[in-house]
C-alpha cells in the first residue's frame, strides 16, 4: 500500500497528462484515511512485483521459441510481462535503454518512456451547494446493520420499482431497463469474474467485501503490494473512484466477482507499466471482463498488446472516453472500435437522463455507446455512498451488462457480446438533443432489456 517513490510529488504530476479523464466528486466535506484490510494469502505474484520502476517500456513480439533470460539478454531490461506466443513487456532504465537503442532500433521495435500519463480521480465539480447532501453526518449509512441489504437473498434488489440497494440511482437504472434486465438474467452475473483496474477499492466496504475474488488474486501494481486498498482523502485526486466504479458493476451484475487491481495512486495518477500488466494479470487471473475507467492523451504500445492478448483469449475490455467535452477521446478507448478485434472491446461515454451527451463528455466516431454518467452514486471508503460523475461512471455500467450476459446460457457466441451491448442500444439521436454530435456519441444508450433478449438463449 506505500505508494511508489518514484512517483511525483502529489500536485506536480507532467502538465501535459490530461486532468480530466475521470470522474469528479461531489465536494465533500469529510476526511477519511486508509481503511484496514485483510492482508491476502499468500499466493503467486505478478512477474512486475519487486522490479525497479522502469524508465521505458519495451513491447517485443514473441514466436513461441524465445526465452526470458535470451530476451533480457539481448535488450537488457527485465521482463514485466511475458505472454508466451504473443509478446513480452521488458522495462528498461535510462541507461541500459541509451546502451541499447541500437539493437532495439535494429530489430525494428519502439521504446516508450514509461509515463505518469494514466489519469482518475481529477476536481471538485457541482459547487451549487450539492455538497449539503453530505451535511450531518448522512453519509455514514452502513452502520446499524443496512450492509445487509448487499447479502443473502437478491429478492431485496427491487422493490415496488425502486432499487432497494441504492435508491438514489433508482431513475438511472429505470433509463437503462436494469430492472427488466435482472429478471432476464436470473443469475445475476454468478461465476463471471470482472476486473476493476482503477484506484483500488476499499476493500472492507460491506458493499464489496463479500464480492471480491480472492485475496490472493488481488494486486497493487502502484504500490507493489498484495493489498490494493484505496489511500487518500474523500472529495481530493482519485480517492473513492476505484470503490465507485467497483460498486457499479455490482449494482449492475450483483453476483458477479470482482478483482480489485490498483494502478493508480491518490492523486489518480498511474504508468504505462502498471496498467499493462494488470491487465495480464487480469486474464492470468481468469477475468471475463476488464473495466478501465481510465485514459491517457498518448497512445501506448504496450498497453494495446495488453489489450489484444487479452481480447484474444476471449476477455471482453471497456474503456471510458474521458471528461474534457470535446472529440480527444482519451487512451484506449479512442483505439476501441478500429481493430480486427474490436467486437470484444468497447468504448463508452456519457449522457444525462435525457440522453443528451454530457457536457464533459468526450465524443466523436471512436465512442461506440453511451451510458449515464452524471451523479451516479456507489460505495465510498469509510462505510459512505459517494456520488461520482464522468464517462467512468458509465463505462462500469457496460461492464456489469456483460457480466449478466456471461452468467446465461448464451444464444451468440460470448466474443460477440461487446458488439451486441451497441447494436441493441437504444436511439439517442431522434430526441432533438443531439443534432450537433450524430453518430459520434455511440450507437446509441445503454438498453439492458434489449440486449439481454438478444443474447440470452430462451
Amino acid at each position: 500500500m506505500t505508494p511508489n517513490s518514484s512517483h511525483p510529488p502529489h500536485g506536480q504530476a507532467p502538465r501535459k497528462m490530461l486532468g480530466r479523464f475521470l470522474a469528479w466528486v461531489l465536494p465533500l466535506a469529510l476526511a477519511a484515511g486508509c481503511n484496514p484490510a485483510t492482508p491476502p494469502a499468500t499466493g503467486d505474484v505478478p512477474l512486475s512485483a519487486n522490479q525497479p520502476r522502469a524508465d521505458f517500456v519495451l513491447t517485443v513480439p514473441l514466436a513461441g521459441s524465445e526465452s526470458r533470460s535470451s530476451l533480457e539478454a539481448r535488450y537488457g531490461g527485465k521482463a514485466l510481462v511475458w505472454e508466451s506466443g504473443r509478446y513480452a513487456m521488458l522495462g528498461l532504465d535510462s541507461k541500459t535503454a541509451e546502451a541499447k537503442k541500437d539493437v532495439i532500433v535494429a530489430d525494428n521495435l519502439t521504446l516508450e518512456p514509461n509515463d505518469w500519463s494514466f489519469l482518475s480521480g481529477g476536481q471538485a465539480a457541482w459547487m451549487s451547494g450539492s455538497s449539503t447532501i453530505w451535511a450531518g453526518g448522512t453519509s455514514t449509512i452502513w452502520a446499524g446493520g443496512t450492509s445487509t441489504i448487499w447479502a443473502g437473498g437478491t429478492s431485496t434488489i427491487w422493490a415496488g420499482g425502486e432499487f432497494t440497494w441504492m435508491p438514489e440511482n433508482t431513475a438511472i437504472w429505470k433509463r437503462v431497463r436494469l430492472e427488466q434486465g435482472h429478471r432476464l438474467a436470473k443469475n445475476l452475473g454468478y461465476g463471471v469474474k470482472v476486473a476493476v483496474i482503477d484506484t483500488g477499492i476499499d476493500l472492507e466496504h460491506p458493499a464489496l467485501k463479500e464480492a471480491l475474488a480472492p485475496a490472493g488474486e488481488w494486486w497493487d501494481f502502484y504500490g507493489n503490494d498484495p493489498v490494493p486498498q484505496e489511500e487518500g482523502v474523500l472529495g481530493q485526486g482519485g480517492y473513492g473512484h476505484g470503490t465507485n466504479v467497483a460498486g457499479i458493476v455490482r449494482q449492475v451484475a450483483p453476483r458477479a466477482t470482482l478483482l480489485p487491481l490498483r494502478v493508480l495512486g491518490p492523486d489518480g495518477y498511474g504508468d504505462v507499466v502498471a496498467v499493462a500488466a494488470a491487465i495480464n494479470w487480469a486474464v492470468v487471473k481468469g477475468a471475463k471482463v476488464i473495466n478501465l475507467s481510465l485514459g491517457s492523451d498518448q497512445k501506448h504500445d504496450a498497453i494495446e498488446q495488453a489489450i489484444r492478448a487479452a481480447n484474444a483469449k476471449g476477455v471482453l475490455v471497456v474503456a471510458s472516453t474521458g471528461n474534457t467535452g470535446d472529440t480527444n477521446v482519451t487512451f484506449p478507448a479512442s483505439t476501441m472500435a478500429d481493430d480486427k478485434n474490436g467486437w470484444k472491446r468497447l468504448s463508452v461515454t456519457s449522457v444525462n437522463l435525457a440522453d443528451a451527451k454530457s457536457g464533459f463528455a468526450t465524443y466523436g466516431k471512436s465512442v461506440e455507446l453511451a451510458a449515464p454518467g452524471e451523479n451516479v452514486y456507489g460505495p465510498a471508503p469509510g462505510l459512505r455512498k459517494a456520488a461520482w460523475t464522468g464517462t467512468s461512471m458509465a463505462a462500469p455500467m457496460a461492464s456489469g451488462a456483460l457480466a449478466l450476459a456471461l452468467g446465461e446460457e448464451l444464444e451468440v457466441p460470448a466474443a460477440n457480446l461487446a458488439d451486441e451491448l451497441r447494436v441493441r442500444s437504444s436511439d439517442i439521436y431522434n430526441n432533438g438533443l443531439n443534432e450537433a454530435y450524430k453518430d459520434q456519441v455511440g450507437k446509441g444508450r445503454l438498453d439492458l432489456e434489449e440486449f439481454l433478449r438478444n443474447v440470452l438463449d430462451d
